[in-house]
């Protein structure tokens, strides 16, 4: 079983560098044609996705199903893979000041918004969903940038807090990762006090 990972094809916010977020922005034509280079791609290379989840928004939607043009794959919406909610910032360049400083905090909340600790929660809900629930299929995600960061945290255990930060994946790349067979516990069982 092998998760894919595609972000959705290129937007005028995206070309504009300005935040996105939650803001239902549909792809622009460059996003399109991005979206149909990867169908070829997939069908060239005989990938086989057997279920597509993808975000509700309109540039992910619409990229889901220029895939499946080729795929033929049942898809489902899950709203746990929308993209982060940047609050205030939304609609803000990707070069502002007070949107940098506030980039690299794992923790604190973008203003009206979420913060990385609050998506991490929702995004590897939803992936110990697939692994209990879809272990024998090759599931595809189509969702936004924010996200992939996300993933790859999930699927990686050397990943440092610039690796995080600095990652990103382009409009309509490809990643695949692999579930491990690894047991974490949560804490150690309880003790009686002497």
């Amino acid at each position: 079983m092998s998760v894919y990972l595609v972000r959705h094809g290129q937007t005028d916010w995206n070309k504009a560098y300005v935040i996105q977020g939650r803001v239902d922005i549909p792809l622009n034509e460059e996003g399109i044609r991005q979206a149909k280079e990867l169908a070829a791609k997939m069908k060239e290379e005989n990938i086989h996705i057997d279920l597509i989840f993808v975000s509700p928004l309109t540039r992910a939607r619409q990229t889901a199903d220029i895939l499946n043009e080729v795929l033929h794959a049942p898809i489902l919406v899950d709203e746990r893979i929308i993209e982060e909610y940047y609050g205030t910032f939304e609609g803000v360049s990707r070069k502002n000041e007070d949107y940098l400083k506030q980039h690299d905090n794992f923790v604190k909340r973008y203003p009206n918004g979420e913060s990385y600790l609050d998506v991490c929660y929702r995004v590897y809900s939803f992936l110990n969903d697939i692994k209990k629930n879809y272990r024998d299929k090759n599931v595809l995600m189509v969702c936004h940038g924010g996200m992939s960061r996300l993933v790859r945290s999930y699927f990686e255990d050397e990943m440092e807090n610039r690796d995080f930060l600095d990652n990103l994946v382009f409009n309509c790349d490809l990643k695949k990762y692999e579930f491990k067979d690894r047991h974490i516990p949560l804490s150690q069982p309880a003790r009686e006090l002497k």
